[in-house]
């Protein structure tokens, strides 16, 4: 691998061909992130990988562009000869928007199956044959079984957001697809977290795989600012609208629990003057797509979603991100405010933290190690009354109350 005379690496350096590297110009990449610029030449190789990396950091093209470098064409009808299995419909769009782009310049074809949406243009698409398959679990599994698709000239898969595909439930699923894969492949496995539950489930999946770890679980961009204010449950929505009206509501991301909670608070925000959208598991496919749009358009300035979706917006430029609820799970808010600063931009995130909440947020701040700041613009806000303030004294390695404890508390 060679370098450029400042030692920066470039995509030419990594031994992507003349085709892939015209992709690489007309998505309008400057140079490699770190993610990209470890993984790439691995896969080239045809080795097998593990790679960890947070939210943002460009992983979708880090396996897309030395995938179809590398891919023979299939013959008319068959195919797939390469598989990415990721947990949602909208990271399967996202990483088939990528795969279109360079298909464009290496002549691979590329169809993408999901749920959600009819099965005869998805039936249609597979019948022409397909060098790269993008698919949901469910949904490919269903058109396996209905015999419109065949994996058995798989020689590279993918196994994307491998997490959360765990958390979702999806690893029976997963290990019948594989079941269905040649067993001579490449297997690449992509994660935002590579630990012990992820590398137990499926690690044994791949064969001496290369592992590339660019940044340790609960690594958050620098490229955003984090802030928290102290509220009661029952002044949220009132914060929002304030906050909203302060600081701009055009590309705003605004996460809540449950997708009941997001169309409330769609109209709400409304009735209020703001233009709105939701974005939650119980919307069919064609109003996910059509909320994304309207949002990444312009259309409407705030997008509501629920943690469902939290890996699978990807918008450009959002100004900043707002957790109305704090997330159970301390690593669904590093996928959440991982919305904003992304591509080297600035961004920043607020969340509202009612004192029931309290201990969530604590378990956030030991998971990200650091203390989160209070939101400097709160002079006038009304956050209800009794007021809760966080404790400004409090460090993220104190020692908070285990399982039994917290249960005893909530009994209380």
């Amino acid at each position: 691998m060679t370098n450029t005379a400042k030692g920066a690496v470039t995509f030419e350096s990594l031994g992507l061909g003349v085709a892939t590297l015209a992709a690489v110009a007309d998505m309008g990449y400057a140079r490699p992130t770190p993610v990209q610029e470890r993984a790439i030449p691995l896969v080239l190789e045809g080795r097998d990988v593990l790679a960890g990396a947070q939210t943002g950091t460009g992983k979708t093209a880090a396996f897309v562009l030395p995938i179809l470098d590398r891919l023979p064409h299939a013959q008319n009808g068959s195919g797939p000869l390469a598989l990415v299995v990721t947990p949602t419909r909208e990271l399967a769009q996202q990483i088939q928007k990528v795969a279109q782009t360079v298909c464009e310049h290496t002549g691979h074809r590329a169809v993408v199956v999901v749920g959600g949406v009819g099965y005869e243009p998805q039936k249609d698409a597979l019948a022409k044959g397909c060098d790269l398959l993008v698919a949901t679990p469910g949904r490919l599994l269903d058109l396996v079984e209905q015999g419109c698709c065949n994996l058995g000239e798989v020689e590279s898969l993918v196994l994307d957001e491998a997490d959360r595909m765990l958390d979702m439930g999806f690893l029976p699923d997963v290990r019948r697809i594989v079941a269905m894969i040649p067993t001579r492949r490449q297997t690449l496995l992509f994660s935002a977290t590579l630990d012990e539950k992820v590398l137990g489930a499926v690690g044994s999946l791949l064969r001496d795989p290369a592992r590339v770890q660019i940044a340790p679980k609960g690594t958050v961009a620098k490229t955003v600012d984090q802030y928290v204010l102290g509220v009661t449950a029952q002044a949220k929505k009132r914060v929002l609208v304030e906050v909203l009206r302060r600081e701009g509501s055009d590309r705003v991301l605004v996460f809540v629990r449950g997708k009941h909670r997001a169309d409330h608070l769609c109209r709400v925000l409304r009735q209020k003057g703001f233009g709105a959208a939701a974005l939650h598991g119980g919307r069919t496919q064609s109003q996910r797509t059509h909320a994304l749009e309207r949002f990444a358009s312009g259309e409407v300035g705030v997008l509501v979603a629920t943690d469902v979706l939290s890996r699978g917006i990807d918008v450009s430029e959002v100004s900043y991100v707002v957790n109305l609820d704090v997330p159970h799970d301390a690593e669904d808010y590093v996928h959440r405010i991982g919305r904003t600063g992304r591509a080297g931009r600035r961004g920043w995130a607020l969340t509202l933290c009612s004192e029931p909440e309290y201990l969530d947020l604590r378990d956030i701040e030991r998971l990200i190690k650091r203390v989160i700041d209070p939101y400097p613009n709160a002079e006038g806000i009304d956050c209800g009354q009794p007021p809760f303030v966080p404790d400004p004294k409090r460090k993220w390695t104190d020692r908070l109350p285990g399982k039994k404890a917290r249960k005893r508390m909530r009994r209380k």
